[in-house]
């Protein structure tokens, strides 16, 4: 048997806490805040990879701490275990740096409140230095470079440095809103991309309305309906979307259990059975709700990285946030709340709410069962059906179509401006739907696409589009395939400004365009992770927005080159969502329907 070095076992006890930097930035952003920091700075290279940087003004670290607080299982926050029970601290400031140094060159200048000089130390690979004096205003300033850089098998894990800064932001910005009180500052690579200053008045854990404009944008703040509960030891406070602008996925769902960012599905549950009365089936909304309760209810330990929690008693808390949604709800949207507020808002209720298939007859808001079923036509609705409930073209079928374009045809016209009636000298008859045919021709061409400066076309007036700062970031981190697909744009900080296009997505609603592809997954993050998968769905969905529209009148030539380009495809038989997109008769098929027999 052999015993593990404490440096091994400092590294297999890093991979619990620390897997890339965006791991590194929380637990030193949660020290910050422990103590008591009104301005933290953070300075992120190469998406953490190369270096990351975390400045507050807190009390700092006492001279005779220093050298200790790097090592294993030391904290300044827990004497028994009964002190778990009580803890309301957001980290544990020994127990993440002993992990940290361990995979990663790292260097610590902090000055305490009392002390007149500040206090350095570092480490690197050839171990710890001394503490030495060292000029430092109050606060704490540590600097972690080279991730991993000794464990070479899990750094070829961590992904480019602009999807680590996206998962970096991701993690800040859930800080941004449950500490309106701290001023907050966010460099990338040398520049300065958040500066957001502290909120008047604010308390820690209060989601203040100003702090959420300037994270999530006006879109959900400007209807946003606040959240107010206290009772049986629970407070709840926050915002959640008005109802008319519920999307068949949500932006973002945050939830808080004493200032700390979780995931629950419990309360998400809740959240929706407040909305019950107001949803239609299957639709979400986006929602942030921050809730304290004494810490002896809740235990914070259950995940390794604090993101679960466990209740003493769930079901308190799940009825107390049902409650408090289905209240908010009650009371903004009742007759006589829309009756004080007409003058300024209900036109937009009415136009929103006619939109949403409620009677316009009616001037306050009415309920809609939440368990019958919507119906869209949607793209996501298509990709919901199953490409597996239609068998796979096979190559004698495709090779059918292919020689019936050298074939005769007798007359090709339009019905319903929706589908293409081709008859041809073989007494066939086929009924092709346009808009998945365009559809499959597209996807195609968008699949083979080669030359990316071919038959493109650059917009004399750039369209800009605003989008929430995650989905920027997105972007971003996909510039490359986009481009590859004839999409240039320039990112700003809330908005893209589109410069070139392929020439066939002229008359192009953007901006539905990337609202569907975002749609795809149930949230942005798990697009994200499966961006590889699902490019062809991305590729489907794109196609479709380039494509003949259902309605469109075609000319005769129209037609024929929509058909004989059909014709072309590797599977001219279906539109990349999987619906059919031709109709194949013969004049057995029609006669025999008719009963004929001669």
């Amino acid at each position: 048997m052999n015993k593990l070095t404490p440096e091994v076992v400092n590294q297999i006890a890093a991979g619990e806490v620390i897997e890339r930097p965006a791991s590194v930035v929380k637990e030193l952003v949660d020290n910050s805040i422990d103590a008591e920091a009104t301005e933290i700075v953070v300075k992120i290279t190469g998406g953490g990879i190369e270096s990351i940087e975390v400045n507050d003004d807190g009390f700092g670290i006492p001279r005779e701490n220093v050298d200790h607080i790097f090592d294993a299982h030391t904290t300044s926050k827990l004497k028994s275990i009964e002190d778990l029970n009580s803890l309301l601290s957001m980290g544990f400031r020994g127990e993440a740096l002993s992990t940290i140094t361990s995979v990663a060159k790292v260097s610590l200048t902090s000055r305490f409140t009392n002390e007149e000089t500040g206090s350095k130390i570092t480490f690197t690979e050839e171990g710890k230095s001394s503490v030495n004096s060292a000029a430092k205003e109050k606060g704490t300033s540590i600097k972690v470079e080279d991730i991993f850089y000794n464990i070479p098998a899990r750094k070829k894990y961590l992904k480019s440095p602009s999807t680590e800064y996206r998962k970096i932001y991701e993690i800040l910005s859930k800080y941004f809103l449950v500490y309106p009180n701290i001023h907050f500052v966010l460099e990338k690579d040398g520049k300065r991309v958040e500066d957001l200053k502290s909120i008047q008045n604010s308390k820690t854990g209060e989601i203040s309305i100003e702090r959420l404009k300037d994270i999530v944008g006006e879109e959900f703040t400007t209807n946003a309906l606040k959240v107010f509960f206290a009772g049986s030891g629970i407070s709840i406070n926050g915002y959640i979307s008005h109802p008319s602008l519920h999307r068949n996925k949500s932006s973002f769902n945050n939830i808080y259990i004493n200032k700390r960012a979780i995931s629950d599905k419990g309360i998400v549950r809740a959240v929706y059975e407040g909305y019950s009365r107001y949803l239609p089936f299957g639709e979400k909304i986006d929602f942030v709700l921050s809730i304290s309760i004494n810490p002896e209810l809740v235990d914070i330990n259950v995940h390794p990285r604090k993101e679960e929690v466990r209740f003493e008693n769930p079901f308190r808390i799940y009825k107390a946030v049902e409650d408090a949604v289905k209240h908010t709800l009650e009371k903004e949207l009742s007759y006589n709340k829309v009756e004080e507020n007409r003058k300024t808002d209900f036109s937009m209720l009415r136009d929103t709410f006619n939109q949403k298939n409620t009677s316009s007859t009616k001037s306050y808001y009415e309920p809609t069962n939440s368990y019958q079923p919507k119906t869209s036509h949607s793209i996501q609705d298509s990709l919901l059906f199953s490409r597996e409930i239609l068998s796979q073209p096979k190559e004698e079928d495709i090779q059918e179509i292919q020689k019936e374009e050298r074939q005769d045809i007798v007359k090709i016209f339009q019905i319903f401006n929706k589908y293409l009636v081709v008859e041809f000298l073989n007494e066939k008859l086929w009924i092709v739907d346009q808009h998945a045919a365009a559809e499959r021709i597209n996807f195609e061409k968008l699949q083979k696409r080669e030359d990316i400066t071919s038959n493109l076309q650059n917009l004399l007036v750039s369209t800009e589009i605003r989008f929430q700062k995650n989905e920027i970031l997105f972007l971003e981190e996909n510039r490359e395939f986009f481009e590859s697909l004839g999409f240039f744009f320039d990112c700003k900080d809330t908005t893209i400004l589109i410069k070139t296009i392929p020439a066939e997505f002229s008359d192009t609603d953007f901006a539905k365009l990337f609202e569907e592809i975002f749609s795809l997954d149930e949230n942005l993050s798990v697009l994200s992770k499966n961006f590889k998968k699902r490019k062809d769905d991305i590729l489907a969905t794109i196609a479709c927005h380039g494509s003949v529209r259902a309605g469109q009148k075609l000319s005769t030539e129209e037609m024929l080159s929509l058909f004989n380009d059909l014709s072309k495809c590797d599977n001219p038989y279906s539109c990349p969502h999987g619906r059919p997109a031709i109709w194949k008769l013969n004049i057995e098929d029609i006669d025999h329907n008719f009963e004929r027999t001669y």
